[in-house]
């Protein structure tokens, strides 16, 4: 057997020594609760699908997705829901409608890099990157469980954001929409 450490890639994925492989959900957890994004979701497909057709999304009718990929993830979807509705108005606005990047996601391995930004031939490519990224080493992997956690080194004030605003959007959409579950 062959040592891998932190980052090392072997085969078609991934290795993170010290944090394990990405958590995949076997749909035994509970809901996410109270500000923290993982766990089972906490929004149906059904609810996921009124909103981003209520919004004039061209990811309308992905909701099965988004929520399928959070289960097998273990991030809540109203977490990825809220990113998407800050990032790009549900994919209405932005580098989002080409690039159907529900997190804007910068440059990554596996995804085509246009304009700076990862490119993704469906809307499900791109959830499935976004929850591979928020629940691997750099984030979920590393302790971070809450938007305003994240969203400091996912969207950081360095780059122009603001990150404690786009936490409190994130949290307040979550709160209700799981207010409405």
């Amino acid at each position: 057997m062959v040592a891998s450490g932190p980052g090392t890639k072997f085969g078609q994925g991934w290795n993170y020594l010290t944090n394990g492989p990405a958590p995949i959900n076997n749909g035994n957890s509970a809901h996410a609760e109270g500000s923290s994004i993982v766990g089972g979701p906490s929004i149906s497909a059904a609810k996921i699908d009124s909103i981003l057709s209520s919004a004039g999304s061209p990811a309308a009718g992905t909701g099965n997705s988004l929520e399928s990929y959070g289960q097998q993830y273990g991030i809540d979807p109203a977490f990825a829901l809220a990113v998407m509705k800050h990032e790009s108005n549900y994919g209405t606005a932005g580098v989002a409608r080409q690039n159907l990047s529900l997190g804007n996601l910068r440059c990554i391995e596996g995804a085509a890099c246009v304009g700076g930004y990862a490119a993704f031939s469906s809307w499900q490519q791109g959830y499935s990157a976004f929850y591979k990224l928020i629940s691997g080493p750099l984030y979920v992997g590393a302790g971070l469980t809450t938007p305003e956690q994240i969203l400091q080194r996912y969207a950081p004030a360095g780059d122009n954001n603001d990150p404690s605003g786009y936490a409190q959007d994130v949290e307040a959409l979550m709160r209700d929409w799981r207010q409405a579950a």
